[in-house]
């Protein structure tokens, strides 16, 4: 597992922020395409929530760096996850769901969990 952190860490900081900036984009593009168009709708919506913020998550952090965990990152991704469920409110053929803002805050701080474990912080 260290291994494959430090293999990520040492990627360029362009490909780390495309990346990251590709998968916000792509994240918004699947919340917001008719159900029946989403190739992944039959896995279970809540586990979809909470595993693509866990991985946005860690793409975050690759991406922008910092000492610590700073209060920005935790609470802009929970703020594009609610931007989300308005997003698709807004589309007429998804629903605006508080469900959904629950399933993402999980996936936020199942990566704040595992964040504390690898650093020391438990």
């Amino acid at each position: 597992m260290n291994e494959l952190i430090n293999w990520l860490q040492a990627l360029p900081p362009e490909a780390s922020l495309f990346a990251f900036f590709t998968a916000l984009a792509f994240a918004l593009f699947m919340a917001v395409i008719p159900g029946r168009a989403d190739p992944t709708r039959f896995v279970n919506d809540k586990f979809k929530h909470a595993v693509t913020f866990l991985v946005l998550f860690i793409m975050l952090d690759l991406a922008y760096p910092t000492p610590g965990m700073p209060w920005w990152k935790p609470v802009g991704l929970f703020a594009f996850g609610v931007f989300i469920e308005f997003c698709q409110k807004l589309t007429g053929h998804r629903n605006f769901s508080i469900g959904d803002i629950i399933a993402n805050f999980v996936g936020i701080m199942s990566y704040l969990g595992l964040y504390a474990v690898y650093q020391g912080d438990y």
